[in-house]
């Protein structure tokens, strides 16, 4: 984290909420810090499992605004600041984050090319270099091309991702925690299907780990 904190000094870390430069080990700037900090850092249980989930923020709070930059407009520059706080959240539920090996929701390499870079990937980095654990974020692999679940119902999406992962170093897996990171949870069906590929190659405990997450507006 040190060096993470000296790198800081040359690209500021940025406010998740507005994306103004906020300091070195805030995820949020003085201004946004009032509205913002109440919604912040929620776990619960992704859906149908007993798998723990850590979000950061709810899908609909002002966190879409950096979120939709990165994710959809180029904006890679931002994903330090949000692992950075995903990173924070996690750290007040873990007693020892650094004990745990961080991955990510895999894409296709077509895909990768396309947008120029896996953001839960980017993410998953961020967040393991901020509370001083080990990346890995090629130990699952997508297997096929799947619909874009944003555009198919609750009702569908499961359906949709079934059997789309696996373990591609089921040795890196065996007995080991494993932080699963994505930017966003909605129904929960990728993060699912990613959770049984991990637990088949033999993971030691699972925790889920994302930036935005729908059902905490419930």
């Amino acid at each position: 984290m040190n060096l993470e904190r000296l790198w800081l000094w040359f690209f500021p870390r940025r406010c998740v909420w507005c994306c103004g430069v906020t300091e070195p080990g805030s995820m949020l700037c003085a201004a946004c810090e009032p509205e913002a900090a109440p919604l912040r850092l929620t776990d619960t249980q992704l859906d149908g499992t007993q798998i723990p989930l850590v979000s950061v923020f709810p899908y609909n709070s002002k966190a879409i605004g950096i979120q939709s930059n990165f994710k959809f407009y180029g904006g890679r520059n931002y994903a330090h600041s949000i692992g950075y706080a995903m990173g924070d959240a996690l750290a007040a539920f873990l007693d020892k984050p650094s004990d745990w090996v961080f991955t990510c929701v895999p894409m296709t390499v077509p895909k990768v090319k396309d947008r120029g870079y896996n953001q839960s990937a980017l993410l998953s980095q961020a967040a393991a270099r901020w509370v001083g654990a080990d990346s890995a974020p090629s130990l699952l692999v997508k297997l096929r091309e799947t619909k874009v679940q944003h555009d198919l119902p609750a009702d569908q999406r499961e359906e949709n991702v079934r059997g789309a992962f696996a373990a591609s170093q089921p040795k890196q897996v065996k007995g080991r925690k494993i932080v699963l990171c994505d930017d966003t949870c909605t129904t929960g069906s990728t993060l699912r299907d990613c959770c049984r590929a991990l637990e088949e190659a033999g993971a030691a405990q699972i925790l889920c780990l994302t930036f935005l997450h729908t059902l905490l507006e419930e």
